[in-house]
């Protein structure tokens, strides 16, 4: 079985809590007190620094305690067997132990509460970092697709990075494919759910985006991954359209292929990425 530890890090916030009630910095304590608990071992396999990364200090205690109140009631071995069993229907390839290090959300970042359940998560190169607002109703169903989707990519970084480096150019149908393959393996684990970062906009205004603003820009390098991921409004992108429209893409593929987002893993990105950059908009 996969080697899962799930890490609360709700004993290092409350240190941090109380330094900040005894009127030290909250930037400092944050990055004394929690950083220093979880970065290292967040970033073990990590082959460059990824201080960019790291979760700002949450300088709203009241929140904070409540969320740590509800997170350390969590039941870390029932969370545990759910993510094995995610992982036993997509194994990596090597035996290294993956951490998933639970942290508390900003309860003022209003697009994560509202948008994405409270919940989001970053791979980390092997490890899952995940933050949660235990406030917002149905964290805990969300928290498992997160992980499902986290760890797609930890899976996939590692087979076509480290095991198969040079694959990857970096074009924007790359970073389409790469988060279109993650969501297909996370909705095939929770069909029920449906993320708004998928399903906000009509199939039909997601391909007319993908016509009208990505698919002349599929193959080109350089481009704006943050607009065109995340959304521009001042380039007439949605929020999180390059999820939506990867997707889109992917799972037309594994329809027309009759193939589940598990059998696509090994095949070469060039394979994929020229299969999806042809893609037309449906008639």
């Amino acid at each position: 079985l996969m080697n899962i530890e799930v890490i609360n890090a709700c004993r290092a916030v409350r240190r941090y809590i109380d330094r900040v009630k005894n009127g030290d910095s909250p930037k400092n304590s944050w990055e004394e007190e929690v950083i220093a608990e979880i970065w290292e071992r967040l970033c073990c396999y990590a082959p460059f620094d990824l201080s960019e990364r790291k979760p700002e200090a949450i300088t709203d205690i009241d929140s904070l305690e409540k969320q740590c109140e509800l997170l350390e009631g969590l039941d870390e071995r029932a969370l545990k067997n759910e993510f094995v069993r995610v992982a036993s229907m997509l194994p990596n390839y090597d035996d290294d132990p993956i951490a998933v290090v639970i942290l508390p959300g900003d309860h003022g970042n209003t697009s994560v509460n509202e948008r994405q359940n409270g919940v989001v998560g970053t791979s980390m190169f092997g490890n899952i970092l995940i933050q949660i607002n235990p406030l917002v109703r149905d964290y805990e169903r969300w928290l498992e697709y997160v992980f499902a989707h986290e760890y797609h990519h930890t899976v996939w970084g590692n087979y076509w990075y480290v095991l198969h480096g040079g694959e990857l150019r970096n074009t924007l149908i790359d970073f389409l494919m790469t988060d279109g393959e993650a969501d297909c393996f996370a909705m095939e684990m929770y069909p029920d759910l449906k993320p708004q970062w998928l399903f906000t906009m009509s199939e039909t205004d997601i391909e007319r985006l993908w016509k009208d603003k990505y698919i002349d820009k599929a193959m080109d390098t350089g481009v704006d991954y943050e607009a065109y991921m995340f959304g521009n409004e001042e380039m007439g992108i949605p929020w999180c359209a390059g999820y939506a429209i990867g997707y889109m893409l992917v799972r037309r593929y594994l329809t027309s292929a009759r193939k589940f987002a598990v059998d696509i893993l090994e095949l070469k990105p060039e394979f994929i990425r020229n299969r999806l950059a042809d893609m037309q908009p449906q008639q």
